[in-house]
């Protein structure tokens, strides 16, 4: 991934943990931006995914869509679809 694709995701990630921030534990918005910061973008995209998850939050269609097309654009395999399923609608 080149470096201004790199910052073109982590800008998108860290934009969806400012959106996110209410349903999100501030420990847990440290750690996925200690992720993005550090390069490691899917490992973030994941970790993002599995909080949402545990707590079955609720995501916008915008949201969900938003995370969707980072999960395509980086091509990643199915396990933050996969979590995204016990995230109902809000």
């Amino acid at each position: 991934m080149d470096r201004a694709c790199y910052e073109e995701i982590a800008g998108i990630l860290h934009g969806l943990l400012i959106r996110l921030d209410d349903r999100l534990p501030g420990k847990d918005i440290t750690l996925i931006a200690e992720f993005i910061d550090a390069n490691e973008l899917g490992l973030a995209l994941e970790q993002l995914a599995d909080v949402l998850s545990e707590d079955e939050k609720p995501l916008s269609p915008e949201e969900r869509a938003n995370i969707l097309a980072l999960v395509d654009r980086m091509q990643m395999d199915d396990r933050v679809p996969h979590a995204l399923t016990f995230c109902p609608a809000r």
